[in-house]
């Protein structure tokens, strides 16, 4: 693997080079066949996941828009006055009490990062397959409680918007368009994603957002979402961009976004302290802006189990008074 590569991770420098060898590319067959086994691997991971560890987590927290209209049903003593039907009540001369189910269904939105910053991985896994892995147990987690899951792919501009739906068959559709999807663009556009959701779903949704949050400025579009949605924003992470990766003493670095390259030298001057204080300053500012904008994010990181900070962050959620 060449200097410049270096920090991708496996996968993604599969579909790079692939990307870059024009006609020696495998044929589709074999495409084909490659990513049917990667989506039937992913399902199986992720419905044990949801089997094993998430149920009931996700119900818990998630429990639908409220109460609808049933039906309604002569008084018995112990009835809450403030039940009764007072219509039905004076048309039939009976005390009839109204009675409510819960309204389950709700809509899910996977919003998820694909510019170039997500196929960074020091791990055999990509922040990109990370997002994957994660978008597939929340989506196997809503379709199993009856709700809608649709999906937007973003980078510097929407991608693909899949709108929501129910059933196994759809989900493994989302899921597909996860593992395949080559994106145009290469920057990160946060705060344009947050504005077409505003855009294309009119009512309150359950929002995961899946990005590292390495892009331009994207507080004033994320409060407003998060003021008509339910937002989770879910940060991917790879170990080196939290400290300096010493296992590499010289590296050349690419910008995945600009292709801009940066030759650095680890036993040179201050470079592993910088390193780590910019990390710090902008891992404190995306702290902020989630605060300010009362959001909690769930941390997964690829060299850490990620279902154990999706289930500690359902029991805080469902803790909540």
């Amino acid at each position: 693997m060449s200097e410049a590569t270096r920090g991708l991770s496996e996968d993604a420098v599969r579909r790079r080079n692939a990307a870059r060898s024009g006609p020696d590319v495998p044929d589709e067959d074999d495409d084909d066949k490659s990513l049917a086994s990667q989506v039937r691997d992913i399902e199986i991971l992720a419905r044990r996941l949801v089997n094993d560890a998430m149920a009931g987590q996700y119900h818990a927290v998630f429990k639908g828009r409220g109460m609808s209209f049933d039906s309604v049903r002569e008084y018995a003593p112990g009835d809450d006055v403030r039940s009764i039907d007072w219509n039905v009540t004076a048309r039939t001369g009976e005390v009839f009490v109204k009675q409510f189910v819960e309204e389950r269904e709700l809509t899910v939105l996977l919003a998820v990062d694909l510019s170039g910053s997500q196929d960074f991985g020091t791990e055999r896994k990509s922040k990109r397959k990370l997002a994957a892995e994660i978008a597939a147990v929340l989506a196997l987690s809503a379709i199993s409680n009856n709700d809608r899951v649709g999906l937007i792919l973003f980078t510097d501009r929407i991608e693909r918007y899949i709108p929501p739906k129910k059933g196994r068959g759809h989900v493994l559709r989302v899921i597909q368009e996860l593992l395949r999807f080559e994106p145009e663009g290469q920057g990160t556009r946060i705060d344009l994603a947050c504005d077409y959701l505003s855009r294309i779903q009119r009512r309150r949704a359950v929002v995961f957002l899946l990005s590292d949050f390495l892009g331009p400025e994207y507080g004033r579009a994320l409060g407003v979402a998060a003021r008509r949605h339910d937002l989770v924003p879910i940060v991917t992470t790879d170990q080196a961009e939290q400290s300096w990766p010493r296992f590499f003493p010289l590296l050349t670095l690419e910008d995945a976004e600009s292709a801009e390259l940066l030759a650095l030298d680890v036993g040179l001057g201050r470079n592993p302290q910088i390193y780590g204080e910019r990390a710090h300053v902008a891992r404190q500012r995306r702290s902020d802006e989630f605060r300010k904008n009362g959001l909690e994010p769930i941390e997964a990181m690829a060299s850490r189990d990620y279902l154990k900070d999706l289930v500690a962050y359902f029991r805080r959620r469902a803790a909540r008074p």
